[in-house]
């Protein structure tokens, strides 16, 4: 395949990447410092992912595993985190109802929305129960990893 071939005129080879972003995602998980630079190669097909570094020589972006999605707590409220880069939706497709809104109850594996990466829908679902005090991502903008998607007030 040349670099000018379109690559949705190949699926498997799409299917290799998809295979393999998800190799790394599950690999990444396991690692408490995320590496500077991750290169991943499936036959012809690679992947390199590189963090920032800072002056102290350690990656900028905090390793998937070491904060979850509800973690961080002020006034009362907590977090649900984005965890992973991508874009953010509310609903599970264009013009349906939003999987959660403002003063809704939500408990462990309730799905609250869903981030796209590397056209993969990953489900983003809460981790305790709680009350969605409020919505802080709007539908469809990229998020970072760490991103404050929605505020929880504890129930009751």
């Amino acid at each position: 395949m040349t670099d000018h071939e379109n690559t949705t005129d190949h699926p498997e080879l799409l299917r290799l990447v998809d295979a393999v972003c998800t190799h790394a995602s599950g690999l990444l998980s396991g690692v408490r410092q995320p590496p500077a630079v991750l290169r991943l190669r499936a036959g012809d097909v690679a992947v390199e992912l590189e963090w920032p570094v800072a002056a102290s020589g350690e990656a900028v972006v905090a390793a998937p595993s070491a904060v979850t999605p509800a973690e961080e707590t002020v006034d009362d409220l907590e977090y649900l985190l984005a965890q992973t880069v991508g874009v953010f939706y509310h609903a599970p497709e264009p013009g349906a109802p939003p999987f959660v809104s403002e003063g809704d109850l939500v408990a462990p594996g309730k799905q609250v929305g869903i981030i796209e990466a590397m056209k993969m829908m990953i489900p983003v679902e809460a981790d305790r129960h709680g009350r969605v005090a409020a919505v802080l991502t709007e539908n469809g903008a990229s998020v970072e990893y760490g991103a404050r998607l929605f505020a929880l007030a504890q129930d009751g």
